[in-house]
């Protein structure tokens, strides 16, 4: 009959689900090792609103009946279903059992479903309570059948609005609940499989506004239409799962489940599955629509096709991911090192390599050199790094760079106007003959400016002693982050050398300054030539050329017109001076008392001036010098030795070197991550044929543009196996035939296959050609003739 299929179909459809079963079980493998809590994997998650029918759609796929029912919430922890096919071949009849994980009966299989089911309900009311709570710690159950495809999904409690009166439901149980589906829609390997209920409008449902939310683009997520059998009388849901009111590349696939009544009389699912197929064909709409977007084995094709390919797809990323996370791990580990040696030689050993790192760090941060040591730290400090050289030595530099900055373009006589300066010089006259100034004024003058530098002298000492401190508090975090209690006593030693040394320095510095202040002198060589001698102060410009033309008048004899041109002008000189009797007056008191001229105050002034620059020049490139040479230098000398020879005694060491228990809890978890690790490693690079798949995944990638104009495949491989041929590829699992329709065009695979042929793009993003290339008879050993393998780097 039409619904044999041909020899060429069986292998090719056992090709694809013995690929499938493969990655499926791969896939569960790395989540047995606990590696989705470090990379995430491919899986299917259903979400909905509550009530939406999620838990019967699962069980249809299932084929058995096995979830809590009932009406309100009944999902509380999301349920993470494996589901495995059990080959007709082997086990005959229909057989099925369940094993739960991590359930103190280990694993054992259950073969009545009812038991599965009060299990579900007893593990979710130990997590979440009895009373309607929602929690998100997933119960795991493995569903071997013979009617089962070969698939993992997850189901999510549904999007609840309001909590229930009465209950352990939170106020904001709503954004819980979405919150939650979130977190496992989230991430882009997980496929969205968006439950609808049909009487309900597509523009409010929760599902598909968050599957919007986190792939907008709609290329993960498949939509599924229930309740179709109870939409109001004159409405249909023809538009929804042709994608016109909102499109999705996955599709949409509509199903008719059991009604609550169904539910109660235990109705099996297999007779659902009759029910709905019946319903969907002689149904006066549904029955016309273009094959392959109704009916529960439509679902669990396009499910098994979808996930297939988007395991292959990802399972590149995934290795990389393991070995990247792998070296992170390692690193991190060498850094924490073994836990502490027993052995007293070998602590010795450990606290002697710890402090000489700190201070070799401590000196070559100082001093600038790149210290690959020291940035493999600074990167797991926990604040990060964060330009560790700028807490070093080039801080110190800026420190003294910036040390009396605001006084080297100063003129201290701004502020001294010609009296002050006259007043001085008079005062220290005292009783001897007047005329001869004494070098008294100089000081009396400059010693308040050149005080002015002491305080900032000692302040840069302080300011130095303050950033090598933070210094070695950043050193010692870093360095002893394993041993809090040697970081306590290193870095307090470190400061006490610091600070002792500061002090020296301190005193050092306080006796430059009182030289500097207390005795004046100078070998400066401008200053020697410029202000050493008193002739400057008559070479000003107003001096050189004006005293000469009066004596050449004198000599002259005036004549008549010359005489009444002088006699005019002393005229108008009298009337003048007569208008400004007042201001003449005070000029002749101010030269009364003014014994200096201005050239010799304005000398004074310039050599104050000179002198002070000459000295914060000084001040400026001696005082750092002191601090660099004895407190810098010698904080980098004194620590190590004084370091360790403190530190290197018996009854200290086993004190200092108790790991603080979250080391030792980083290591652990540090250590079980890497084991998890290598096992998924070990469990990716064990299987030689999963090189093949993922190899054939590149290869479909790179063809993906030519794929429209190979129409000749798909001709020539339905002539060759028959009418049913083509349809080997997308034919669902075993169960699917076990119900033989007598119209073969609605039989499962051949609906799949003319959705495909019809509508290539909307069903899977993918035409038909290509299709027979992925599961050649047997593509394995051919491809591995010819190619090196990209993934698993096969020779």
């Amino acid at each position: 009959g039409p619904n044999l299929l041909s020899p060429a179909a069986l292998l090719g459809m056992a090709s694809l689900y013995e690929n499938l079963r493969q990655l499926i079980t791969l896939v569960d493998e790395l989540r047995d090792v606990g590696l989705q809590h470090y990379i995430s994997l491919p899986r299917i998650a259903a979400i909905g609103t509550q009530s939406s029918g999620k838990s019967s759609l699962i069980e249809s796929v299932v084929g058995l009946d096995f979830l809590p029912r009932g009406g309100g919430v009944v999902t509380r922890r999301p349920l993470e279903l494996r589901l495995v096919h059990l080959n007709t071949q082997d086990y005959k009849g229909e057989q099925a059992w369940a094993i739960f994980d991590k359930v103190g009966a280990g694993d054992q299989k259950i073969y009545d479903f009812e038991k599965v089911r009060q299990e579900i309900e007893r593990q979710t009311e130990e997590v979440a309570g009895k009373n309607k709570g929602i929690v998100d710690d997933p119960i795991v159950l493995t569903v071997y059948a013979t009617g089962a495809p070969d698939l993992t999904l997850i189901d999510l409690p549904g999007i609840t609005r309001v909590p229930v009166k009465g209950s352990d439901q939170v106020e904001d149980i709503e954004k819980l609940t979405r919150d939650m589906t979130l977190r496992y829609i989230q991430d882009p390997r997980t496929i969205i499989l968006a439950v609808l209920p049909a009487n309900q409008d597509m523009s409010v449902s929760d599902a598909l506004q968050l599957a919007r939310q986190v792939d907008p683009q709609g290329l993960r997520s498949i939509g599924v239409v229930t309740k179709i059998d109870i939409m109001d009388q004159g409405t249909d849901a023809c538009r929804m799962l042709r994608g016109e009111e909102i499109p999705l590349r996955l599709g949409y696939v509509g199903v008719k489940m059991r009604s609550q009544q169904d539910i109660t009389n235990r109705k099996p699912v297999k007779e659902s599955l009759e029910d709905e197929k019946t319903w969907f064909e002689s149904h006066r709409l549904y029955g016309k629509l273009p094959p392959g977007l109704v009916g529960t084995p439509v679902l669990i094709d396009k499910l098994t096709q979808v996930l297939f390919k988007h395991i292959r797809r990802f399972l590149p990323d995934i290795k990389k991911e393991i070995n990247e996370k792998r070296r992170s791990v390692q690193d991190r580990m060498d850094e924490l090192g073994q836990g502490v040696p027993l052995e007293e030689t070998e602590r010795v050993q450990v606290m002697w390599t710890m402090v000489t790192d700190y201070c070799e760090m401590f000196k070559n941060t100082i001093r600038g050199k790149y210290d690959r040591k020291l940035q493999r730290y600074m990167a797991n400090l926990p604040g990060g790094n964060t330009d560790a050289s700028m807490s070093g030595g080039s801080r110190v530099r800026n420190i003294m760079n910036d040390f009396l900055f605001d006084f080297t373009d100063a003129n201290i006589t701004v502020e001294m106007s010609d009296e002050d300066i006259d007043r001085a010089i008079r005062m220290h006259e005292g009783d001897s003959l007047p005329g001869f100034p004494s070098p008294d004024t100089f000081e009396f003058l400059a010693l308040p400016h050149l005080q002015k530098i002491a305080i900032p002298s000692v302040e840069c000492v302080h300011n130095v002693a303050s950033a090598l401190d933070i210094l070695a508090q950043r050193m010692s975090q870093a360095v002893f982050r394993r041993f809090p209690k040697l970081a306590d006593c290193s870095l307090e030693m470190t400061q006490n050398i610091i600070a002792r040394e500061k002090e020296a320095a301190r005193i050092i510095v306080e006796q430059m300054v009182a030289c500097y202040t207390g005795y004046l002198f100078t070998n400066d060589p401008s200053y020697l030539t410029e202000h050493g001698s008193m002739e400057p102060m008559y070479q000003g410009p107003g001096q050189q050329k004006p005293p000469p033309p009066p004596e050449e008048e004198e000599k002259k004899e005036p004549g008549v017109a010359e005489k009444t041109f002088h006699q005019v002008r002393e005229g108008s000189k009298a009337a003048y001076q007569g208008m400004t009797s007042m201001f003449k007056e005070q000029q002749a008191a101010a030269k009364k008392s003014q014994r200096y001229s201005g050239p010799f105050v304005k000398e004074i002034r310039k050599r104050l001036d000179a002198y002070f620059a000459i000295t914060v020049r000084n001040v400026r490139d001696s005082i750092p010098k002191a601090i660099g040479f004895y407190l810098v230098r010698a904080v980098q000398e004194k620590m190590q030795f004084e370091l360790l020879t403190s530190l290197n005694q018996r009854d200290k060491i086993s004190e200092l070197l108790g790991e603080p228990p979250h080391i030792m809890e980083e290591r652990r978890t540090l250590s079980a991550q890497l084991g998890v690790l290598q096992r998924a490693a070990n469990v990716l690079t064990r299987d030689p044929t999963l090189a093949a798949i993922a190899f054939e995944a590149e290869v479909e990638e790179e063809q993906a543009p030519a794929r429209p104009q190979q129409p000749a495949a798909p001709a020539s491989r339905a002539a060759q196996g028959g009418g049913a041929g083509s349809s080997s590829a997308q034919s669902g699992p075993p169960r699917a035939t076990t119900a033989p329709a007598a119209n073969p065009s609605h039989s499962p695979t051949a609906a799949l296959t003319g959705a495909a042929a019809t509508k290539p793009a909307t069903l899977f993003g993918t035409a038909p050609s290509a299709k027979q290339s992925l599961f050649e008879d047997n593509p394995a050993p051919a491809r591995k003739a010819t190619t090196k393998n990209p993934l698993f780097g096969d020779p």
